[in-house]
């Protein structure tokens, strides 16, 4: 059974981190980390917008990442995030988001760099997967035509299990393809993306609609 990456992304209430409810969360850390099929967890605030948290979980399995969400321990904690996360109802606003990926490498290589960036591109349900998917890999390949970027770490792509709405392009809702890459530094990151945007030509032919965020990720537990 391949491996399930579950991503979480929440706005925060201002002073959140200093809330009783945050303390109590963290109280309930050893537990969350001891559940079954969990292999293994990190969390980080992303550059763009540290006044929010996002949360990986790696799981053994679809079946131990779906055992997980019906257990007395998530419903605790989902009961505190409610007091944590800023819910705008305001449909501009950034809404919390959360998702599980099959990705094709172990997400723990990316996790351990510095640096991560996080990119979605947001498709129609009806997509051609596996022309994208040759698409992206020739994208790939061209970027890489001289040897990895310099900062390049390492890297993981998937498709989402579930479909994303609210996105006013696909009203009936957008299949998501994630990717994940690791650097050593915010700046080798930047510099790679100079001069390359012709190269997503091939990309940006399924669509162009995407969005991408960086985060140092620390690993649950090591804080």
């Amino acid at each position: 059974m391949p491996q399930i990456t579950e991503l979480a992304w929440f706005p925060l209430k201002e002073g959140a981190r200093d809330s009783d409810a945050w303390a109590t969360l963290k109280k309930l850390g050893p537990d969350l980390r001891a559940q079954p099929g969990l292999e293994a967890s990190w969390h980080g605030a992303p550059l763009e917008r540290p006044q929010s948290s996002e949360i990986v979980n790696v799981w053994a399995s679809s079946d131990a990442y779906t055992a997980s969400k019906s257990s007395p321990l998530h419903a605790a904690a989902a009961k505190l995030m409610v007091e944590l996360v800023d819910a705008s109802s305001d449909p501009a606003a950034p809404q919390p988001y959360h998702n599980a990926v099959v990705f094709d490498a172990p997400f723990a290589a990316v996790a351990a760099a510095p640096l991560v960036q996080m990119s979605a591109v947001f498709l129609p349900l009806d997509v051609d997967a596996p022309a994208f998917e040759a698409a992206w890999a020739f994208v790939i390949a061209s970027l890489r035509e001289n040897g990895p970027p310099d900062g390049f770490v390492a890297g993981v792509h998937g498709w989402a299990l579930e479909a994303v709405h609210g996105i006013p392009k696909f009203p009936a809702g957008a299949k998501v393809f994630v990717t994940a890459s690791g650097w050593e530094s915010l700046e080798k990151n930047v510099a790679a993306h100079v001069g390359v945007a012709d190269k997503f030509a091939e990309v940006q032919r399924f669509s162009d609609v995407f969005e991408a965020h960086h985060v140092s990720f620390k690993k649950a537990g090591d804080d």
